[in-house]
């Protein structure tokens, strides 16, 4: 290992961009929003269970919910991951460091927090995709952005090739998941079983669930953070600030499309694909991702843009502080809702009441504020992003 990467420096507080930490707190409140509803219900059927509801008002909640956030804010979240690699690799090259060997560390470590939330609390873990799309970035960072940007989006709409080839040789199911009979002991072992008895559970929800993650959130997963590598290269957020009249354009005409696709992409693939069709499923996750693709993508300019702007940014810099210590919030957002939902718990596990589930998450959402103002009123980082600095720099900078 070279000595160099021993003398390198972690980002200075005034040196972090303010609106990515907004963003990045804004996508943590999408996932709450979201993730409340997966810590309710199984992987087993996690959509049968809300279709069947009795409370035709609880449903609509929920399918607006899913609607506005499912995808969108871990799209927002992924691409942060992205942009924030380049950040870094950016400046290990400006000061002629030894990149890899810290980068793998980091990795390393952001792999061992997502064993351990699945091992301990929750089968719907994001951090072990993002370590090895991490790891497989590395390697191919130094590509040209054309071939980077083909990558992206071929992984991203890598289901809709599994679907087409499926039509011709059978392949693993990448999209689904359900087991309507497993439901039934989820129902009762989450609510209502000691530690270990939904440790068990989940080993087996989590296993179960392993070929959609495989086949579908892991390749989309890695597009998006090549998005997200992408336009960090070229400086996206400081382009929006220097640029305000352009980008406010451009703002625009995205959030346009994305309203379109948004309301039109199920008929237009109904008008034009036969509901008999062997193509239907690869042409509906197609126009699915692609809706996701456009809307996600207009959260985040309008996002980026508000900051650009003095007033609006002021408005939203409670987000910061969550975006700052967003690990320890997007971990600490799991042991709340593990705590209230599983049997070790409160045992609040299959409520039917989607409305109130998403008053918890925003109750959580906002002591989260509360905690990241008063921890980061101490200290620079949150608990856990300390501990995977110091490790990422082999026991901090050297002075």
């Amino acid at each position: 290992m070279s000595k160099h990467t021993q003398t390198v420096e972690p980002v200075r507080l005034q040196n972090r961009a303010a609106s990515l930490d907004i963003l990045r707190g804004i996508a943590l409140l999408g996932i709450a929003l979201v993730n409340v509803l997966g810590f309710n219900a199984s992987f087993f059927d996690f959509g049968g269970f809300y279709s069947a509801l009795p409370d035709v008002f609880q449903k609509a909640v929920f399918q607006l919910i899913i609607s506005l956030f499912a995808d969108k804010f871990i799209f927002i979240f992924s691409f942060l991951f992205g942009y924030g690699i380049y950040m870094q690799y950016r400046r290990f090259s400006l000061q002629q460091l030894n990149f890899v060997p810290f980068f793998l560390r980091r990795m390393g470590v952001l792999l061992m927090f997502g064993v351990l939330h699945v091992g301990l609390l929750w089968a719907g873990d994001i951090l072990i995709l993002y370590a090895i799309a991490g790891m497989v970035v590395l390697a191919i960072r130094k590509w040209s952005p054309v071939v980077l940007l083909t990558t992206g989006l071929f992984f991203y709409f890598f289901i809709s090739f599994w679907l087409v080839l499926s039509v011709y040789i059978p392949l693993p199911d990448g999209l689904s998941s359900a087991c309507p009979t497993c439901l039934k002991e989820a129902l009762e072992v989450y609510a209502t079983g000691h530690y270990f008895e939904i440790l068990q559970l989940r080993a087996t929800e989590y296993q179960a669930f392993l070929p959609v993650n495989l086949i579908y959130y892991f390749p989309k997963v890695f597009g998006v953070i090549i998005f997200g590598f992408l336009a960090s290269r070229y400086s996206l957020h400081t382009q929006i600030h220097l640029n305000k009249k352009r980008w406010v354009l451009v703002t625009l005409f995205v959030a346009g499309v994305s309203a379109m696709v948004f309301t039109k992409y199920e008929s237009v693939i109904a008008l034009t694909i036969s509901d008999k069709s062997s193509f239907l499923p690869a042409a509906s996750m197609f126009g699915y991702e692609l809706m996701n693709l456009f809307v996600a993508s207009a959260y985040i300019l309008v996002v980026l843009m508000l900051c650009a702007y003095r007033y609006p940014v002021k408005m939203l810099h409670w987000f910061s502080y969550v975006g700052r210590m967003s690990l320890t919030n997007y971990l600490g957002q799991s042991l709340i809702f593990a705590f209230f939902f599983y049997g070790w718990g409160l045992g609040f596990f299959g409520w039917e009441k989607p409305l109130q589930l998403i008053s918890v998450a925003l109750f959580v959402f906002i002591l989260q504020v509360i905690f990241s103002y008063l921890w980061l009123k101490e200290f620079q980082q949150g608990p856990l992003e300390m501990l995977w600095r110091w490790v990422s720099y082999r026991g901090g900078p050297k002075k």
